[in-house]
């Protein structure tokens, strides 16, 4: 699977500032489908440096913020979230839990 990532919002690093979660809109190319599909992934701050996950409403994973590496989180339930990745960037966490995403939840949007 390829995936190309655009930031539609740019108020990432005012996340606890702003009253808008930050926007990514995300272009998906599957191997084996000829379809090529955008997504939409929101972050909704949950805890001190914890932001929660949304891909098109529904919960994917969370991002820990623990400088200086962003700690991608997969699973629905912060409690429960399996550590998958450790990336400088936040956009390098969000590719990393879209990896984790079955194919089904891309393809329905």
């Amino acid at each position: 699977m390829r995936i190309t990532a655009e930031r539609i919002d740019s108020t990432h690093r005012s996340l606890r500032k702003s009253k808008q979660a930050p926007t990514w809109q995300v272009h998906i190319s599957l191997e084996n489908d000829k379809v090529e599909r955008d997504v939409e992934i929101h972050l909704d701050h949950v805890q001190k440096d914890v932001e929660k996950v949304l891909l098109n409403g529904s919960p994917i994973g969370f991002v820990h913020h623990v400088d200086p590496v962003y700690v991608a989180l997969s699973g629905p339930d912060y409690a429960r979230a399996v550590e998958i990745s450790q990336k400088l960037t936040l956009d390098g966490s969000i590719k990393s839990l879209l990896d984790t995403v079955p194919i089904e939840k891309l393809t329905s949007s």
